[in-house]
């Protein structure tokens, strides 16, 4: 099977991005290491590419987020760098020989509409609390945009 086409409209697009890890492993379990890991690789992609993020989420076993491009190509240049190098750093870090994706990135291009946006963020926002992991969303030890958001950082 082919792989589906990456559209993104021509004026750019808000995109929610998911990545999971291979069977569902938690390879991406939260540690003060990995966290600095996902922040490091993430924040050089945005320079390099020039995606600006608007939300981050990074589970046990997979990642969302919420960037603005302006074309598949940057959106595809952009993944590949911050994929690769997730996969390359964590597999050393948690001593994992094999590949840590389950496939390539999934993503969706979000509505122009206020309150698909909005809907959008929350979902990403809820992740933690609505799992039961934990009571709060800032009680998540992992990479969380919420902990920027409501310090204004983000």
């Amino acid at each position: 099977m082919s792989r589906p086409l990456r559209f993104i409209p021509k004026e750019g697009a808000l995109v929610h991005v998911t990545c999971r890890t291979i069977q569902s492993r938690f390879l991406l379990r939260p540690s003060p290491a990995l966290n600095q890991i996902v922040v490091g690789v993430l924040g050089r992609a945005q320079r390099m590419y020039q995606v600006p993020c608007h939300d981050l989420v990074v589970m046990s076993n997979h990642w969302h987020g919420l960037f603005s491009v302006k074309d598949a190509n940057q959106l595809a240049l952009f993944m590949g760098f911050v994929d690769s190098n997730l996969a390359r750093e964590v597999g050393r870090l948690v001593d994992w020989p094999d590949k840590v994706w389950a496939r390539r990135y999934h993503s969706i291009v979000v509505s122009n509409e206020e309150m698909a946006q909005a809907e959008r963020f929350r979902y990403l926002l809820s992740h933690g609390v609505k799992e039961g992991l934990v009571g709060r969303v800032t009680e998540w030890p992992g990479v969380h945009a919420i902990r920027e958001l409501l310090e204004g950082k983000l």
